[in-house]
């Protein structure tokens, strides 16, 4: 027996509905719909649908826990707003995903909200939590007003991690530590993002790169066309120093993405539009690619790292750096001694691939600093091309570093007019 092809769309459409749920029809209540938002993840739906309604989505603290395989999309106009004086713990989150794996979170035109006022105390409260998750897909969302972080990617115990993650199309803004967070990951790619705004209590970066162990890992980490903008502290910061030489080699992906004017004069931390660090001794392998890289507009300079030549290579290809330095106190790049009282091997393990530079001023394009408690023996491996707009800036400042004991240190200058 033949069916049409109307017939087989028809009978198609009816499982496909049957299969999805307005989450509403779970008893959506005005003053907390945390339990219908809870019964509609955990339900055996393949498909939610969180609909709008006269109000938002009032949540409580909400933990979904080993969920699979499901679709969640959020109607434009949609908002999870966290409950007022109900996020009493410091580490309450608004959603947390727990051990969930195969889970599409769609929401174009739809927010995530907490009330970043009330959290007075502690840096915990994220909007939204990854941990121990398997291909996750998030796309469309904003998420703002944390007491912590706006997206927070962690394992669940010593040596977990979570995977095959995308995030994609998203604003994370005036969140109170870090625009986003990643401290355990696998195979992540986060495209066409922004992350701004970012003020309450140190770091206050755009983006922290920080895992808490050696058994953690940053692998396969990709960010690619997204702004890193207004964030109290730097853009990005990759804080590797817990991991060491036993740890799985790092690899980090930045293309086509831009800062702009991050870092304020009253954050404590060192001031650059990007940090990178890593364990005096011993310290993980790997690479940092940034590719295509504009930044536009800085006081301070492009990089601030403390990492010797054995630790993972930072390599900047094809990138753009112009109105930066506008203080007048750090150049571009800005290289410190890791350790100032115990030898920790030379400064190093750097690239300049095509990189364009353009700032006022009579700043060295390099500054490398060392320590005066210790006897230094020159820096290794750095090399590149660096292009700049006057010939006063293509030279590099030692400070309490011999120079001519340097390996392997081999930057071409060339004036540039079209900086």
């Amino acid at each position: 027996m033949k069916c049409s092809l109307q017939v087989v769309l028809f009978l198609f459409c009816q499982l496909v509905w049957s299969q999805s749920k307005y989450a509403s029809e779970f008893g959506y209540n005005e003053n907390d719909a945390t339990l219908a938002f809870t019964k509609a993840l955990n339900s055996a739906y393949d498909t939610i649908i969180i609909d709008k309604q006269n109000k938002d989505w009032i949540l409580s603290p909400t933990v979904i826990s080993n969920i699979h395989h499901k679709v969640i999309m959020l109607e434009s106009g949609v908002v999870l707003r966290a409950k007022k004086n109900a996020f009493k713990r410091k580490g309450d989150v608004l959603l947390k995903f727990l051990n969930c794996s195969h889970l599409q979170l769609f929401g174009y035109g739809a927010s995530l909200v907490m009330n970043k006022e009330e959290y007075t105390d502690g840096e915990w409260r994220m909007t939204l939590s990854l941990i121990n998750v398997n291909t996750i897909s998030i796309k469309g969302l904003k998420f703002a007003n944390s007491g912590g972080d706006g997206i927070y990617i962690d394992g669940w115990k010593k040596g977990d991690f979570s995977q095959n993650i995308i995030i994609e199309d998203i604003v994370s803004e005036n969140h109170k530590r870090q625009g986003m967070s990643i401290i355990s990951a696998q195979d992540v790619w986060v495209k066409n993002a922004i992350f701004k705004d970012t003020k309450g209590t140190l770091p206050e970066a755009g983006l922290d790169l920080e895992p808490d162990d050696p058994e953690d890992r940053m692998v396969n980490i990709n960010f690619e066309n997204c702004k890193f903008i207004n964030n109290n502290h730097s853009g990005i910061v990759l804080g590797l120093n817990k991991l060491n030489s036993s740890s799985i080699p790092v690899s980090i992906t930045f293309k086509n993405c831009y800062l702009s004017m991050n870092h304020i004069p009253e954050n404590a931390y060192v001031a650059a539009e990007i940090v990178s660090a890593a364990a005096p001794k011993d310290p993980v392998k790997g690479r940092v690619i940034f590719d295509g890289l504009l930044v536009d507009g800085s006081d301070w300079g492009i990089l601030y790292s403390r990492k010797i030549s054995k630790a993972y290579k930072v390599i900047f290809k094809n990138s753009t750096a112009k109105n930066i330095c506008k203080k007048q106190t750090m150049p571009p790049v800005y290289l410190e001694v890791p350790d100032y009282f115990a030898s920790s091997g030379p400064l190093g393990g750097f690239e300049f691939d095509n990189l364009k530079v353009d700032y006022e001023g009579d700043l060295p394009f390099m500054k490398v600093r060392g320590s005066s408690l210790r006897t230094l023996k020159g820096v290794e491996s750095i090399e590149g091309t660096v292009f700049t707009k006057f010939s006063y800036q293509q030279n590099i400042e030692y400070v309490k570093y011999n120079p001519n004991q340097n390996r392997n240190v081999s930057i071409s200058f060339f004036l540039s007019k079209d900086n």
